[in-house]
């Protein structure tokens, strides 16, 4: 627990991007936070923070956006941690679905995701927490689609998608970042 702490401070309040991000690479500084610089790849955007940040530099990120309201309503985003040689998967997830039923990622043609955990719940929504191998994100790098999915408060299942259109690029790029940060502590 006491890792994810210092990723979580790391990784920045989540940032509200949609899953239809734009396709082309861009660099820019994000308004309003000179000190972050964002790359954007298919489906999924990489944050980075300026130096003197405990834990990583940079991470993945990817939300999902309600399209009749236009709010955000799923956010996911990976670290790879340096020290640890693993990733870090946060999912933020709206309030009010079965916690005791658990999470579980289906990846078209891949097995489920059974065992990311609901850490805590707050006002913006529930996370998930977890730190895990690079092999559990093989099919994030092969398959093209995912989702998350939930039980409802009436026990029905609520899915919420995930493109993995850039991700491979993105988090390769994320993951050379965050190595080199740790090679220079």
């Amino acid at each position: 627990m006491m890792i994810w702490r210092r990723v979580a401070g790391a990784l920045c309040l989540m940032a509200g991007l949609s899953a239809g991000a734009a396709t082309s690479l861009a660099q820019a500084t994000t308004p309003g936070q000179p000190d972050m610089e964002t790359q954007t790849f298919g489906s999924w955007t990489m944050r980075c923070v300026a130096k003197g940040t405990a834990g990583p530099v940079c991470d993945i990120v990817q939300g999902v956006t309600n399209r009749e309201t236009g709010k955000q309503i799923m956010q996911v985003s990976f670290a790879y941690i340096a020290e640890k040689d693993k990733y870090a998967v946060q999912v933020v997830l709206p309030l009010g679905f079965l916690i005791p039923p658990g999470v579980l990622v289906r990846i078209d043609g891949a097995p489920d995701i059974t065992d990311w955990p609901v850490t805590r719940c707050e006002p913006q929504g529930c996370l998930i927490e977890h730190l895990m191998d690079a092999e559990v994100l093989k099919p994030f790098r092969t398959k093209d689609k995912g989702t998350v999915i939930v039980l409802g408060a009436q026990g029905k299942p609520l899915g919420f998608p995930m493109s993995f259109n850039g991700f491979s690029a993105a988090s390769d790029a994320m993951t050379a970042r965050n190595k080199a940060a740790g090679k220079g502590k």
